[in-house]
């Protein structure tokens, strides 16, 4: 040490060198979380035919604002309209039914109400008979005719009330019946309903491939709609940076839309679970682990909101962000 000047060797600068790289990048990796693997996202919808058919209009344009109610798409109504006629033409004829079964029901009460009366009548005369055949009056032939008369009433009695059950059982078969078609016939009004395709919100048409003369299914999504809710930035932040974030926490961020501009947001929720494979039931998101062969930290999804940039910038669904925060 010549001189009183303190030298520090070569391999001395290298190790105070690696420790300041080193405490440095711990300093910033603990304090600071910084991604680009972010995007812009808002809710969209898929939309999907409720039946099955051929498309015979169009009449949207793609990338343009729509509003709910608006008509998307157009699938030819006639076979639809036919099945209406149909279906109000077999609930018409189990109508008529219902009401030729309540008309039976009606007969045989008729019916048990005369031979009730049958039974009243017989069952005077032979009580009156009885005592003028003790006296003598009348003779005993006429006194059984009289019994046998009696009998037949009340076998015509329970014969009425056997066709008035079965009248009755046929009007609950047939008002079930009627039930049903008219059920049936809601269903085909509905269906005819559903042929034209209705936007059921606002936002923007997204581009799509069906054209009239294509013969969609019921169930498979043929537009998305953009919608004008919900707008927010989606990052993923490794996991030791993510387990620290709280709603709330301010975020800095910028968006490939808006290149030249710095934004303030806020933390608004922080994924709590990932799917580890692609495999895996999709409930949960999906975060690869590889980019271009590099095995990276587990991620989890952030969602930020925008803040004050959705007032004057309409920002694009599945754009780039970049985001940074101080914690």
């Amino acid at each position: 040490m010549p001189g009183g000047i303190f030298h520090i060797s070569g391999p001395i600068k290298v190790v105070i060198g690696a420790c300041a790289l080193i405490g440095t990048y711990m300093v910033q990796d603990y304090y600071f979380t910084y991604t680009a693997d972010a995007y812009v996202s808002a809710d969209v919808v898929l939309v999907a035919p409720e039946i099955s058919g051929f498309v015979t209009e169009v009449p949207v344009d793609r990338n343009k604002q729509i509003g709910a109610g608006q008509l998307l798409m157009q699938i030819d109504p006639e076979p639809f309209a036919l099945s209406v006629q149909e279906a109000r033409a077999d609930e018409a004829k189990a109508l008529a039914n219902l009401r030729t079964a309540e008309a039976e029901v009606q007969v045989a009460e008729a019916a048990i109400t005369a031979a009730v009366a049958k039974v009243s009548n017989f069952a005077a005369k032979q009580q009156r008979f009885e005592e003028l055949t003790d006296n003598g009056f009348v003779t005993q032939q006429r006194l059984d005719n009289i019994t046998l008369s009696l009998e037949e009433a009340n076998a015509e009695t329970d014969g009425a009330r056997d066709t008035l059950r079965a009248a009755t059982h046929q009007v609950e078969v047939m008002r079930s019946n009627y039930d049903a078609m008219r059920a049936a016939t809601a269903l085909a009004q509905y269906n005819l309903r559903k042929s034209s395709l209705l936007s059921p919100v606002d936002g923007v048409v997204s581009e799509y491939t069906v054209n009239p003369g294509n013969y969609v299914l019921e169930g498979i999504p043929q537009l998305a709609l953009i919608t004008n809710r919900n707008w927010r930035i989606v990052a993923n932040i490794v996991e030791r940076h993510a387990a620290r974030l709280k709603p709330g926490q301010t975020v800095w961020f910028q968006v490939s839309s808006d290149p030249y501009r710095i934004h303030k947001g806020t933390v608004r929720s922080i994924g709590r679970g990932i799917s580890r494979s692609i495999t895996d039931p999709r409930v949960l998101p999906y975060i690869p682990l590889t980019t271009d062969w590099i095995r990276l930290s587990q991620r989890f999804p952030v969602e930020i909101d925008m803040g004050e940039l959705l007032e004057d910038h309409k920002p694009m669904h599945g754009g780039d962000a970049r985001i940074f925060l101080v914690h």
